[in-house]
């Protein structure tokens, strides 16, 4: 399978990934979105200035979307075989 190059990535890839060691620094990006996503949620329940940190569940999507991105379309070794 033909895999892209990592400088042909789209941006919102190369952004998500900027600074990440790898897929699992990925996904842990992805674990500690949601879980200050949650922690807002219910702090946000007790106290309205808490609520906006609830948003943090959004910032999983991009990291998310890069692994499936990079999963199906590019490699995770600095340059493709």
């Amino acid at each position: 399978m033909n895999r892209a190059n990592r400088a042909k990535y789209p941006w919102w890839v190369k952004l998500s990934i900027l600074g990440v060691p790898g897929r699992s620094g990925l996904w842990a990006c992805v674990m500690i979105s949601l879980a200050l996503g949650v922690a807002g949620l219910v702090c946000g329940l007790q106290n309205a200035r808490y609520l906006p940190g609830a948003l943090f569940t959004l910032a999983a999507i991009p990291y998310w979307q890069s692994i499936r991105w990079i999963d199906t379309h590019g490699s995770w070794d600095e340059e493709p075989k």
